[in-house]
């Protein structure tokens, strides 16, 4: 199976707080995207951009292995970064006359 991420949109949403938890204040940019995973439908997802990350450009991706990492519980989590993904058949050159 192979998964896919397509933005549609270049809007970013951006919020901002205090944790309720820390009293520290806090601030989040997010994108949203499609997460196909060989379904009938695309999932819609929000992705989280760093503070000074452009927005993704519209288009196809797929995640970056520094998506993954592990956490503090020793258990795997994703943040999804993208990479353009890359054509299923790779395009050839055409051939020049011999």
């Amino acid at each position: 199976m192979s998964i896919m991420i397509e933005i549609a949109s270049t809007e970013i949403k951006s919020r901002s707080g205090t944790s309720a938890r820390t009293g520290n204040t806090y601030s989040m940019r997010e994108q949203i995207g499609y997460l196909h995973k060989g379904e009938l439908y695309p999932e819609r997802i929000k992705i989280t951009l760093e503070d000074n990350q452009q927005p993704y450009a519209i288009g196809k991706y797929q995640l970056a292995p520094s998506s993954f990492y592990v956490d503090k519980y020793d258990s795997v989590a994703v943040r999804p970064v993208l990479v353009p993904k890359q054509d299923e058949f790779p395009k050839v050159a055409p051939r020049s006359p011999t």
